[in-house]
């Protein structure tokens, strides 16, 4: 597999009996399908060898806003995320395979912002909350139902046209 943001070979490392691979060029790591859950959580000590590891590297100045190609899937652009609802982490997950690239550094800033599987849980409940409670919400439902309203309204009234079309032909 190649790097997708330098098209150097990537290297096939194990932590903790998983295997992940990392660009020795730009310090970026690919997690396949289900292994972040490995890694992520501030408690995982694998999480914390791979982060230390990934330190050594430099990268270099990377354009991160381009688009990348999945390592795995052959002609497969990643779709680019927020991590969580706090929009403070992107990261390039893959459509097809599901595997996840994290950038130099964005490995280590999860762990920090969302140090358990509950915190990442409460985040998206808060956000919800604030969504269900804004204004643009409520907007937006009073746009929906006025706009059912009105087909209701349209639907009768093509109901009343059709009957009145039996006794004027």
């Amino acid at each position: 597999m190649r790097c997708p943001r330098t098209g150097s070979t990537l290297k096939p490392v194990q932590v903790g009996g998983i295997t992940v691979d990392i660009s020795l060029t730009c310090g970026g790591v690919f997690f396949d399908h289900l292994e972040l859950q490995h890694f992520d959580e501030k408690h995982e000590r694998r999480g914390q060898v791979l982060v230390e590891h990934l330190k050594q590297f430099v990268p270099p100045k990377l354009d991160l806003t381009q688009r990348i190609q999945c390592p795995k899937c052959i002609d497969v652009t990643m779709q680019r995320h927020f991590y969580s609802p706090k929009k403070i982490i992107e990261v390039d997950e893959c459509p097809s395979c599901g595997g996840f690239w994290f950038d130099y550094g964005e490995l280590e800033k999860i762990r920090t912002l969302f140090p358990t599987k509950a915190d990442r849980e409460n985040a998206s409940r808060a956000f919800e909350e604030n969504i269900l409670h804004s204004a643009k919400y409520h907007d937006h439902i009073q746009h929906l139902e006025a706009k059912e309203a009105m087909s209701h309204r349209i639907s009768n009234i093509k109901k009343i046209n059709s009957f009145l079309y039996l006794f004027n032909p």
